[in-house]
Parts: structure tokens; C-alpha cells; sequence
């Protein structure tokens, strides 16, 4: 019996603003925010069938370039239509035809590429800046509520402040958390925040004196184009390196991978990488003997397509939890206010079971996308 084609009959993006319960400003940066600009893809078959997938600001320009090629293309060819959204960088509309993939077959999209873990072990990611003090305490909340492991931003002017902030959280959980830390300096120094840039010895003396506090890994401690610099602090840092959330599309990791830069690679289906072709990149890591975690992907929508990705990986032991409460919650970042139906959590032990649906195996409420909608 052939195989049955699922035709695509429409690529519609949707922008959201969705507002953060309260407005905040990122450790890293000197500007608060009120809310969060998303573009929402939905891909229909004409058998009825809806895939969804999202990316960051408003996308409707790198969606309108890929719609002419898949309207009336059979949507389970996702190489072929690789190229074409790895060229637009519409990254969510590829998301959306993964998830469509798995609708079709009805089942959970990791089942069809093949499971090796059921559940992932979740790192929760603050991003407020707070006083050593406060931060500590989150930590031991998070510790409280069962996750096992956390993420820092080490954003302040000195090296001394930066790990008398890790100290000081690593102080109140003892071992019971595994701490990473994120520079978050890949993409720059934002005007007017009041932190340097690093040069390599800042990177180099950090990752020593974190690597000595027990610290898992450094997250993008050095400019973005700097892979050379990158590949040297890898090869001689105590604790590993890890990066990539901003490189765009499968050949920018194949070029990190072959310098040698990061330990970990971070692509993110909603920033840098069509979900499919993550696949590649997560291989290409384990050849090299590197791990490969994702960026946090945006939302649930994004969360979900993770899991189902690193539930394949034998090189995936985390996912990133954004979780930031009262700034970001759950309802607010993951759910967006309910248009992920249903809440993605962890379990008692930590870990964040993979959702067990057909495609990414979330729900989506249509009935309030159109509170946010401004396109």
C-alpha cells in the first residue's frame, strides 16, 4: 500500500505580544520589559491536520519566503524542505511539520526517530537580576520544589562579584544542585549595561575560579565570532564550555564543531536551527564526543519540540526550565496564558517526563491566540 501524502493547503504565522506578569530586567541587561513579541506558525494539511511551531520577534518575512515552496507539498518531506527554511531562517515553520510528522503517524514525535530516555533532567533558568542574598534564596526554593539542578548569570562588572554570587548559592544548596553558569556574552554588551566585555583572561580566571566551586559549565563567555578564542578557552578550561544559542543554521555548527569551540552546543529550534536538522548537529556532537542541550525554545511549544528531540540523544542529559517567578511562571512564559493547553512540569525526581502525544505532543488552546494577537 503506498504511502499516504499529507498536502500543505496553508503556512499562516501569527504575532503575539504577551505580557510578563511583571516587568523585569534580565541580569544582563540595563532595560526592563513589559512583554515578549512571538510568532506563532500553524501548518495545515487538507486533510485537517495542524502543526505548530514558534520563533522570537515578528517572523511573518522568513515565513512568507518558505510558503511558496510547501503549499501543496506533501509535509513528511522534511529534508527537502530543509533547505528552503534553513535559507529563510524560519525555523518554526520546520517545528511545525515535525510536528505534523507525528500527528499523521499518531505518535509522539521521538518515537518515530527512535527513544533512548523518557524523561530529561531539568536545569530551571532564572534571568532577574537580584541581590546575592535573593538569589540564594530562589535557589533553595527551586531545591525545594525538586529540581536538582540551576543556572546563574554571572553579569556583574567584577570577577569578584561574580563569584561571590555563585558562592553564595552554592553556600545554601551544598551539593544537593548541580549549578551552571551563563555569561550571556555571546550576542554583546548591551548599551549601557554596566558590565565589561570579557577578554580571553576574564573567560579564563572565571572558568577557573567556578570550575573550583564545583561549577558544571560556562555558558558563552566570549563574543559569538570569536570561535577561534573559544575553541582555546574549550581546550583549557577545568569545567566545560558551552555555547551556540545564537549561531544560525546547521553549517555554523559544523564550523564550531570542526574548531573545536564548545563542550556543549545549545542550538535552539526557535532561534538558530530547524528542529529536523538538529538531529544532524546533536550527531556531528556525539561523533566528537560533545554534548548537546538545548536553548530553552521560547515557550512550551518550543519545550516540547526539545524533549521529543533530546529523548532521541544519547548526548542529552538536560533541558533547559525557564522559570522565574514572579517575573516569568509557568502560566506566563511556558504556557503562554493557556495557549499551551496543558503546563509541562517536573517529577519527583527532577526530571521533565517527554510529552506523550502524537507530534510534539502538546495541545493547543485556539480559542486564546486572538487575546494576543497584533498580526
Amino acid at each position: 500500500m503506498p504511502p499516504v501524502e499529507m498536502r500543505i493547503t496553508a503556512v499562516d504565522p501569527v504575532v503575539l505580544e504577551v505580557p510578563h506578569p511583571r516587568p523585569y530586567r534580565k541580569a544582563w541587561s540595563p532595560h526592563a520589559e513589559r512583554s515578549r513579541t512571538l510568532t506563532l506558525v500553524r501548518v495545515r494539511t487538507a486533510e485537517g491536520a495542524i502543526g505548530y511551531g514558534v520563533m522570537g520577534g515578528d517572523a511573518r518575512g522568513a515565513v512568507a519566503a518558505v510558503a511558496p515552496a510547501l503549499l501543496g507539498a506533501d509535509s513528511a518531506w522534511l529534508q527537502a524542505h530543509a533547505p528552503v527554511v534553513e535559507a529563510a531562517g524560519a525555523w518554526a515553520v520546520d517545528t511545525a511539520l515535525c510536528d505534523l510528522l507525528g500527528k499523521e503517524a499518531g505518535q509522539p514525535l521521538a518515537r518515530l526517530w527512535g527513544v533512548c530516555q523518557d524523561r530529561i533532567r531539568a536545569y530551571v533558568s532564572p534571568v532577574v537580576g537580584k541581590p546575592d542574598a535573593e538569589l540564594a534564596d530562589d535557589a533553595v526554593r527551586y531545591l525545594d520544589a525538586g529540581f536538582t539542578a540551576i543556572k546563574l548569570r554571572v553579569a556583574r562588572p567584577t570577577l569578584r562579584e561574580d563569584i561571590a554570587m555563585v558562592r553564595a548559592v552554592r553556600d545554601r544548596v551544598g551539593e544537593s544542585m548541580e549549578i551552571l553558569v551563563d555569561a550571556n556574552l555571546a550576542g554583546g554588551v548591551a548599551p549601557g549595561a554596566a558590565r565589561p566585555a570579557w577578554d580571553y583572561r576574564r573567560a579564563r580566571e572565571t572558568a577557573r575560579e567556578l570550575h573550583r566551586l564545583g561549577v558544571g559549565w560556562l555558558e558563552e563567555p566570549l563574543p559569538r565570532g570569536a570561535v577561534a578564542a573559544i575553541a582555546k578557552l574549550t581546550a583549557e578550561a577545568e569545567l566545560e564550555i558551552a555555547g551556540g544559542e545564537g549561531d544560525r543554521g546547521t553549517a555554523a555548527f559544523a564550523r564550531l564543531l570542526h574548531a573545536g569551540a564548545y563542550d556543549v552546543l545549545q542550538p535552539d529550534c526557535a532561534a538558530s536551527a530547524p528542529l529536523s536538522q538538529m538531529r544532524k548537529i546533536a550527531a556531528a556532537a556525539e561523533l566528537a564526543g560533545r554534548r548537546f542541550v538545548p536553548h530553552h525554545g521560547s515557550c512550551g511549544i518550543g519545550l516540547a519540540a526539545h524533549l521529543q528531540l533530546c529523548a532521541t540523544l544519547p548526548n542529552s542529559p538536560y533541558v533547559e526550565y525557564m522559570l522565574d517567578p514572579p517575573y516569568r511562571t509557568v502560566e506566563s512564559f511556558q504556557q503562554l496564558y493557556g495557549i499551551v493547553a496543558e503546563p509541562i512540569g517536573i517529577d519527583a525526581d527532577g526530571m521533565v517526563p517527554v510529552p506523550a502525544r502524537p507530534g510534539l505532543g502538546i495541545e493547543i488552546d485556539e480559542s486564546r491566540i486572538e487575546r494576543y494577537r497584533i498580526a
